[in-house]
């Protein structure tokens, strides 16, 4: 009996503990080491002093993007932020299934509808990630919102989040009937990488003429190259090039993980759409930028171009905020949504 209580112990190790152990260390690898500089904080408002804490840069990416995915993945929905209903969903793409997070209002249809592609250097992120985001602009905007988890580099590089996107779009324009949709027009929006994904399949629906992209909400986007050599155009990427949530060294490894075998293409504007030609006939954009932020230059430059160009746009700087602050509740995330739904209801 001793023995067989001997074997049911090693393997009770060998079977239990010792994976738990393993993903322990997977944890722990994906966390890493957070550093952050104490004199930054004196910078910031109260919530993002405690966001840029416990989510201080992670350099790097390109060894752990694996094991960063996992810990994502493993976020709680955001289940107190109520709405009527969340369904996951595939559909066909390009490049095989593409997984859709449809956010429902709790009022009755039918809705307008508004596609959300999140952040994450088009390297990490998922629905998941934004779970919170997407359920807060149901709640602000009564919009029905389709979160869009595409594909990610390295194992997809670019452009294989854009052919996602658009791909997507194309499938709400021929499900308007089942989605219960208010009309025809389609808002698109993003944080971060999102925004840039945003921004691009923007120009590629206008230049198409379909399918009907009316509005743009664009987070804090990268919308030119947002490797160190966007430093000599925008000076904010070595003003916060360390000490924020976002670095210029984990930059410029997304930046090559993302293009990888297509380096050549980085000023091509579905990669940088702030190098397109004419933007004049883009629909109206919200253009969100953070003061710590190396994005922040880039951001304001496109917020101009289309502003030049005679595009209606919306844009504000959030002061004393850090890149990627929607994914914190603060004051300037409760005033982004308020003036995301002012926009979409045209009032500014």
């Amino acid at each position: 009996m001793k023995q067989i209580l001997k074997w049911i112990g090693i393997i009770v190790v060998s079977v239990v503990l010792l994976p738990l152990v393993v993903i322990f260390f997977i944890y722990k690898k994906a966390v890493g080491k957070r550093e952050y500089d104490p004199k930054v904080l004196d910078n910031l408002e109260e919530a993002a002093q405690d966001y840029v804490k416990k989510t201080a840069p992670l350099s790097d990416v390109d060894s752990r993007y694996k094991y960063i995915r996992l810990a994502q993945k493993a976020l709680p929905a955001a289940k107190e932020i109520e709405v009527g209903e969340v369904e996951d969903k595939k559909i066909d793409g390009p490049g095989g299934k593409i997984g859709l997070r449809i956010y429902t209002p709790e009022a009755d249809g039918p809705y307008p509808l508004m596609v959300y592609f999140h952040g994450g250097g088009f390297v990490t992120g998922s629905v998941q990630t934004t779970d919170a985001i997407a359920r807060k602009l149901v709640k602000t905007t009564g919009y029905r919102v389709i979160s869009v988890d595409y594909r990610l580099a390295p194992e997809n590089p670019f452009p294989a989040a854009i052919e996602d996107a658009y791909a997507t779009l194309v499938w709400i324009s021929k499900h308007l009937t089942s989605l219960r949709a208010k009309s025809g027009e389609i808002v698109v929006a993003g944080d971060s990488a999102g925004g840039n994904i945003a921004a691009v399949v923007s120009q590629i629906a206008t230049s198409k003429g379909a399918p009907n992209v009316t509005k743009q909400i664009l987070l804090y986007p990268p919308v030119d190259i947002f490797s160190r050599d966007a430093s000599v155009l925008y000076p904010s990427m070595d003003e916060f090039a360390e000490g924020y949530v976002l670095t210029k060294e984990s930059l410029d490894k997304y930046f090559k993980l993302y293009l990888s075998g297509a380096n050549d293409r980085k000023y091509d504007p579905l990669v940088a759409p702030i190098r397109s030609k004419d933007v004049s006939k883009l629909p109206a954009a919200f253009v969100a930028t953070a003061e710590y932020d190396p994005l922040r230059d880039q951001g304001e430059a496109y917020a101009k171009k289309l502003k030049d160009a005679g595009v209606p746009v919306y844009a504000k700087r959030f002061e004393k905020v850090p890149h990627d602050f929607m994914s914190t509740p603060s004051v300037a995330t409760d005033e982004t949504f308020e003036l995301i739904s002012e926009f979409l209801q045209e009032k500014l």
